[in-house]
């Protein structure tokens, strides 16, 4: 009886972490570490991922994309440079552990997202508190392994794109889309695989990020990345601008000739 009564509190634990019994946190290198790119200010991105049985190359398409990126070492470290600091894109997914400090993520991303900030999120828990956030709600429907991409985010891809279980009890979750969410990934079932809301600032994914195929891993955050934060475009040059130019540079030339006359 009383080996029963001490075994079973670590069967519950067990059974309330997503991934399976001995693996390891491949994420959990990164956790504390800036990572350095050539462009800096409104373009960094901070990035907390709890747990990931494989890389989702996650950081690699940030970077790809030129984003300096601070990784958080906790959700509660998470939440507080969220809200202290101006990041130009939030990455944030929930993949192994139930939440232990719902409040203070939630609250966080309230705040980010009601003041414009751009977020890629995920949970496996599928908590519609959450959800809300970014105009959708979980289905209940768990694991399907196949899903069709919109155009928009499809590039350098095949379609539909298949997801594999690299070792989670739960690896894919169904989404619909409420409010003003827009559908940019379907599973087999018809459920949302993918949905974009808030005026294109968010985005919340129904699958975990291990879980594309490797080689697409990368290029498909890249192209979520750039669908909720585009790069700056260049600015035009406005034909009074190109004519200035032009006109300073004759000045110049004119003048180094006179010289060489004199």
């Amino acid at each position: 009886m009383l080996i029963s009564c001490l075994s079973f509190p670590n069967l519950v634990f067990a059974q309330e972490n997503n991934a399976s019994p001995g693996s390891t946190n491949f994420f959990e290198k990164y956790y504390g570490k800036i990572i350095e790119s050539s462009i800096r200010g409104p373009l960094d991105a901070l990035v907390y991922i709890d747990y990931e049985i494989a890389d989702g190359k996650v950081l690699d398409a940030l970077a790809a994309l030129g984003y300096t990126v601070t990784v958080a070492t906790d959700w509660v470290d998470f939440s507080t440079k969220l809200g202290a600091n101006n990041y130009g894109l939030a990455v944030a997914f929930n993949q192994n552990f139930p939440w232990s400090v719902k409040p203070t993520v939630l609250s966080a991303l309230t705040t980010y997202i009601t003041n414009g900030g751009s977020v890629v999120f995920g949970d496996w828990k599928t908590d519609n508190d959450f959800a809300a956030l970014f105009e959708a709600q979980f289905t209940g429907v768990n694991n399907q392994t196949q899903m069709a991409l919109h155009p928009s985010i499809a590039t350098g891809l095949p379609n539909p794109i298949s997801l594999v279980n690299t070792g989670w009890s739960i690896f894919s979750t169904g989404l619909t889309a409420t409010g003003g969410g827009q559908v940019l990934g379907t599973f087999p079932n018809l459920d949302a695989s993918i949905i974009r809301g808030n005026g294109g600032k968010t985005i919340i994914l129904g699958y975990l990020s291990d879980t594309p195929p490797e080689a697409y891993r990368q290029q498909l955050f890249m192209n979520l990345f750039e669908g909720v934060a585009p790069p700056p475009s260049s600015v035009p040059l406005s034909n009074g601008a190109l004519y200035l130019g032009i006109f300073l540079i004759a000045i110049f030339i004119v003048f180094r000739y006179t010289r060489r006359l004199a």
